[in-house]
């Protein structure tokens, strides 16, 4: 009998440890959190976007490289003046010191970026609700047109829904920068997660979210609007309580459909010896930092300067109908020979790092 009865709590005791969990809105950041998370290197973690499915065992090895801190405030902590926008339920972090305008087009600064998101019922979702950031020293906030929902509640592994967004920055005397797409999220996973911060399994969810985004600004030196899609993917290890993923990782999807990660992060405990990194975005070189020769070019070849350290990137080619025309990977000279007479843009990614050029067929 007692052995048997040692079976049963055997046996309960497993259950509870491997057990699926379910993510609710009680999961998500509440302003006042201050949640500190790690940084780590693509390139030097075995992480796949393919490790998915019931009961799986995640333990990456994963070495800081870096932390950051997100502060959870309400918008009238972060400014006054954005509390007549924003209201009072909603709170956000910032983003970024600064948001780098593509190729320096427009004259204009945003600093001090936010995002402010809000917990909506009917259905119960978590979305991201506004955006505010000092556009040329001058603070403003913007409601989305249409909220971007991260999340629909509640999340239990094999959910899908999908969702669109939209999102206008007015800027004056130049028009406007549009911001505008659909994400598609499933919890494509469950199980347990190791990290350096859950140093025992801790049950969890993967939630892969897969994010097409339209960035349309205006571009002087074609004179139209242009739009620059980019398609990337969130995969982030959910955990019940903390507020924060286990683990966050981006990927960016590149034209044949693979996936190149680009960050990783995880959440953390303060690192002694290591930096707390700013909230900085990744800087775009000026378009004179990435050159175009010949330009234009009588046989449609064209040779592009890319720096040494961008070891794999892409070339994406675009009209002045913002109609990507053609792709090209790590190609250094690339053949538009093809394509009629005009003025196009090439914008070259590398990772984090983006530059664009204009190239004349």
């Amino acid at each position: 009998m007692k052995r048997c009865l040692s079976t049963i709590i055997a046996i309960l005791i497993f259950q509870s440890v491997y057990a699926q969990i379910t993510i609710t809105a009680s999961d998500m950041p509440v302003a006042g959190d201050t949640l500190r998370y790690s940084f780590a290197s693509p390139a030097a973690t075995t992480i796949s976007p393919g490790d998915s499915g019931g009961n799986f065992t995640w333990n990456y090895a994963l070495t800081s490289t870096g932390q950051a801190v997100d502060s959870y405030l309400t918008a009238l902590q972060v400014n006054p003046l954005y509390f007549l926008t924003v209201g009072s339920s909603a709170y956000g972090y910032k983003v970024a010191d600064s948001i780098p305008i593509p190729g320096g087009f427009l004259p204009i600064t945003i600093q001090q970026v936010y995002t402010f998101f809000e917990v909506k019922n009917s259905p119960s979702r978590f979305v991201a609700k506004a955006f505010a950031a000092d556009i040329s020293g001058l603070p403003t906030a913007i409601n989305y047109g249409t909220s971007d929902t991260w999340y629909f509640f509640p999340l239990n592994y094999l959910n899908q829904d999908s969702s669109d967004f939209a999102l206008n920055i007015t800027v004056p005397t130049f028009g406007g920068i549009d911001e505008s797409g659909y994400r598609i999220t499933r919890v494509d996973g469950w199980g347990t997660i190791t990290t350096p911060y859950y140093t025992t399994p801790v049950n969890c969810i993967r939630v892969r979210s897969e994010l097409h985004q339209i960035d349309s600004i205006p571009i002087p030196v074609v004179g139209t609007k242009i739009g620059f899609p980019v398609t990337t993917v969130d995969y982030k290890w959910l955990v019940n309580v903390d507020h924060y993923p286990a683990l966050w990782v981006t990927s960016n999807v590149n034209p044949d459909g693979s996936e190149t990660i680009s960050t990783i992060r995880y959440r953390d405990n303060p690192i002694a010896d290591t930096t707390t990194i700013n909230k900085v975005a990744p800087v775009s070189p000026n378009i004179t930092d990435i050159k175009a020769w010949p330009n234009p070019s009588a046989n449609g070849i064209i040779n592009l300067t890319i720096p040494t350290g961008w070891q794999n990137f892409l070339v994406d080619l675009f009209d002045v109908q913002s109609k990507k025309v053609a792709s090209f990977k790590n190609e250094r000279a690339i053949n538009i020979s093809s394509l009629p007479a005009g003025d196009y843009l090439a914008r070259i990614s590398s990772g984090s790092n983006i530059a664009y050029v204009k190239i004349v067929r």
